[in-house]
């Protein structure tokens, strides 16, 4: 019986974090092609087959204090809502791409 009970903790807990990744990748997603228009200037998925992956860390790195010609959002979006799009953009990119990169040197 104690056995049932622990296996279905876990169950549970589990459930509970895939639940929880879900709406982390949901609300990644509704910041990067709403709230603050990411798509307007990148891509996810460049067709041109580049493969700039793009890691969480330098991701968070990036919106929060800008780079190049992007501005710093850290006044813009709170840190939850940053750590939701880099967490989106990690685990959606393929090829991580700039649509401004042909125009801006």
């Amino acid at each position: 019986m104690k056995l049932i009970i622990n296996i279905l903790i876990i169950f549970i807990n589990f459930t509970f974090i895939s639940l929880s990744d879900e709406q982390i990748l949901k609300k990644g997603e509704q910041i990067f092609y709403g709230k603050s228009s990411c798509s307007n200037c990148h891509m996810l998925n460049a067709a041109d087959g580049s493969k700039r992956d793009m890691d969480k860390k330098r991701i968070i790195e990036v919106v929060t204090h800008g780079y190049g010609v992007m501005p710093a959002y850290k006044d813009v979006l709170s840190k939850e809502d940053i750590s939701a799009v880099a967490t989106y953009i990690s685990k959606v990119s393929k090829s991580w791409k700039n649509k401004l990169s042909s125009f801006v040197q």
